[in-house]
């Protein structure tokens, strides 16, 4: 992963582990887009299944944040 400023640009594997994670087919461009997805991600998982298992998924994917670090 390269970042200069907000601008973002990820590696293959990258972008595949990003698509997986957010069902998203357009790869980020900044990384408040790619932050902001992965929230999205967690909201989805969050309204879908409130267990345990779906808990972890939801801290994982908010863990992956760029700009939260």
């Amino acid at each position: 992963m390269i970042t200069l400023g907000k601008h973002l640009k990820l590696t293959r594997s990258e972008s595949r582990a990003f698509r997986t994670m957010t069902e998203s087919h357009e790869p980020p461009r900044t990384v408040d887009d790619h932050d902001a997805a992965l929230e999205r991600a967690a909201e989805a998982w969050g309204k879908t299944d409130e267990g345990p298992a779906s808990r972890l998924l939801q801290a994982v994917l908010l863990a992956e944040r760029i700009g939260e670090k």
